[in-house]
């Protein structure tokens, strides 16, 4: 016959109150979880993906600026409906990415003419700084196309920086499969060991991957000679100093890292080989442009 809960010691009795009350916690808690859309309990790519965008208006300025990118960029003469295809197709992945980096904080909504109101606004910031003296890093001045290009490279990158540093244990687990299957693609380079003759004295030399970024700086003839050489192969070349200079190529060591060593830069790559593009297809197909091309 169970025990009288009253008859029984009272950190007993408290304790059987506390499990009971967890118990209820607990269940509340699957039930809150199982109630939530599905959308939500999945995994972050999973979730972006689900992603419902703003349905845009696109108008004819806009429509011919992406188109005539397009048309430039087709290796052969296109028919004018396959074009045009290409063209929405395109202006409907550049929706899906924008959308994406704003809905992340990424970025600012996309908009053509806000875009092209901001290129003239960075065109007169980095005129004056050019005009005064003060370094100016990329182009002085940028066209549309230029200007769109630089947003976009940089919101890709942001993106995928984004997701690197919110990745999940399912996403981790595809990206270590992704290692697993090619860890040759993640080969790194050790050192590189080459013979210098400089004004008739010589010595061996051993770079690290390091030292070679720092030598791509101070020598970038030599470096360049150096990543693309073969053991054995000789350059005769003026050093920065003015100097008569011989470099053999003795030796290139690689290794192939860890997974746990390359994590980031194996997530990194599985993203961007695997994931994005269909994760903009996905976002871009839920929210297809509306064509206002007769405006």
């Amino acid at each position: 016959m169970p025990a009288d809960p009253m008859k029984m010691p009272r950190k007993a009795r408290l304790w059987l109150a506390a499990a009971a009350i967890a118990a209820v916690a607990v269940m509340a808690a699957v039930l809150v979880w199982n109630s939530r859309p599905q959308n939500e309990k999945a995994g972050l790519i999973a979730r972006l993906s689900a992603y419902q965008a703003p349905i845009r208006t696109v108008g004819r300025e806009e429509y011919d600026f992406f188109s005539d990118f397009v048309r430039q960029n087709r290796s052969a003469p296109t028919e004018a409906a396959a074009l045009e295809q290409f063209a929405k197709d395109y202006i409907n992945a550049v929706n899906a990415k924008f959308a994406l980096g704003s809905s992340l904080g990424l970025c600012e909504n996309y908009d053509y003419s806000a875009m092209l109101f901001r290129m003239e606004q960075e065109n007169t910031i980095r005129q004056a700084k050019s005009a005064n003296g003060e370094a100016v890093y990329g182009p002085v001045r940028f066209t549309p196309r230029s200007y769109f290009d630089y947003l976009e490279s940089n919101l890709e990158t942001d993106l995928v920086n984004y997701l690197v540093e919110h990745a999940d244990s399912t996403m981790e687990a595809e990206a270590k499969a992704y290692y697993d299957a090619s860890p040759a693609l993640f080969e790194q380079l050790v050192s590189i060991t080459y013979e210098l003759e400089e004004n008739g004295v010589s010595r061996l030399e051993t770079l690290t991957s390091e030292d070679m970024r720092t030598l791509e700086r101070a020598d970038s003839p030599l470096a360049e000679f150096l990543y693309a050489a073969q053991p054995n192969e000789t350059l005769e070349y003026q050093s920065p100093e003015g100097l008569p200079c011989r470099a053999t190529l003795i030796e290139v060591l690689y290794e192939i890292p860890s997974y746990d060593d390359a994590a980031s830069v194996v997530m990194r790559s599985w993203l961007n080989a695997q994931v994005m593009d269909s994760l903009y297809a996905s976002v871009a197909q839920r929210a297809p442009a509306v064509f206002a091309l007769d405006s």
